[in-house]
């Protein structure tokens, strides 16, 4: 059976990605000051490992004994929310892979 809500749910990982994209994107080279770059520069840095976790966890699931149902397609849109404060706090605190310097620095040499 065919429904809205599932057509959305199947088109959302694929829109949300472009939108997101799209905004990182505008917002590096929109980036007026050194602290508006490293910022942008961060939340690209989250944004990868946002799509790292996702990867992993789409991954266990191929190895899982469960079936999926159609409510997990709603736990996976709730899922990618935790997964982007994850590595948001990642990403702020430090804890991150250090993209955010290395894009930050390759920006500064190229202006």
């Amino acid at each position: 059976m065919f429904s809205i809500g599932n057509t959305y749910l199947n088109t959302y990982p694929a829109d949300a990605m472009d939108t997101m994209t799209d905004r990182l994107t505008s917002q590096i080279q929109g980036a007026e000051t050194d602290e508006e770059t490293m910022d942008a520069c961060k939340q690209f840095e989250a944004y990868m490992i946002q799509q790292m976790f996702k990867t992993m966890e789409e991954t266990a699931k191929v190895f899982s004994d469960d079936d999926e149902d159609s409510s997990s397609q709603y736990v996976d849109m709730f899922s990618d929310n935790y997964l982007q404060e994850i590595a948001e706090q990642m990403v702020s605190s430090g804890q991150g892979f250090g993209i955010a310097e290395q894009l930050y620095e390759s920006i500064q040499n190229n202006s």
